[in-house]
Order: C-alpha cells, then structure tokens, then sequence
C-alpha cells in the first residue's frame, strides 16, 4: 500500500469523526450505523446527554473542534512526510497537555465517570499515536491514528452536549 492511499485512508477516518463529532446537539431522526460484517441498522440516539454549564459547555465545545482541526494537520503532515511536525500536534493538540487545557477551559465542570475513562483513553492513545509517528512507518503510524480517532468516536457515541 502506498503513502497516498495510506493518507487517504487516515483522511476517510477523519472525515468520518467529523460526522460524529457534528452530531452533538439534538436529534429527532436516528442514523444508520453501519458495522463491519454485519447489515446497516438504525439506532436511535440514546446518548448521555452532559447537561454542562454554558461556559463549560463553550469550552468543550472549542476543544472539540481544535481535535478535529489538530487530526486534520496530522493527516496532511504525513502526507507530507513532516513527521516531527506531526507528532509534536499529536503530543501537544490531542494527548495529556490538550487535557489539562480542557479542564481549565470546563471551569471545574463535572462529568460522569465513564466519560473521564473514556477522555483519558483518547488522550493516551494520541500520546501513542504521537511516539509511533518519529517511526515514519505508516503502516505503524495508521493503526494508532484509527485508535485515536476510535477514542474520539467512542465518546460522541456516549455522550452529546
């Protein structure tokens, strides 16, 4: 597999945490969900609604966005081979120091307890994703960015705002 299928391949998963991540408000229609081997079926949206504080709630929210955006500058760093450029945005915009951000931006906010498990993963993961990428081997650098974009859809899928 070559480099630009490689990189399209991290494209699609980006594309497809962005159709996640746009589901957060309110929905009055369910969506197929579509899992490998098996059929489409339809869910409807039985996620945990947060029920944040607006400055909270603001705070995640550009959060938020800033992880779509920094998943965006990773996929087009490898595809331009700027690897340190690309691990330091996974380290810096997606792992431990993005978290401590976010908590201060959440103005002491609180969350249920799964959704806590389910925000360190992410961050972890993209702590891996960062230490995988120096290696400039896709086929070792892609694995951990599904697994960080997994994180990602796996709380969208819990959780709206």
């Amino acid at each position: 597999m070559n480099r630009v299928t490689m990189v399209s391949i991290g494209a699609g998963l980006l594309a497809l945490l962005c159709l996640t991540a746009a589901g957060e408000g309110p929905h009055e229609h369910a969506h197929p969900m579509i899992k490998e081997g098996t059929s489409a079926e339809i869910r409807q949206d039985d996620r945990v609604v947060l029920g944040l504080d607006r400055g909270p709630e603001a705070g995640m929210k550009l959060t938020m966005r800033e992880h779509l955006e920094a998943l965006q500058v990773i996929v087009a760093f490898l595809g331009q081979e700027k690897f340190d450029r690309a691990a330091t945005v996974a380290h810096e915009e997606l792992g431990f120091p993005k978290h401590h951000q976010a908590m201060q931006r959440e103005g002491g906010a609180t969350f249920p307890s799964k959704y806590h498990e389910l925000a360190m993963a992410h961050h972890q993961e993209a702590e891996e994703l960062a230490k995988a990428i120096p290696s400039k081997d896709l086929k070792r650098i892609l694995p951990h960015l599904e697994r960080t974009i997994g994180a990602c859809v796996s709380c969208h899928r819990a959780y709206k705002l």
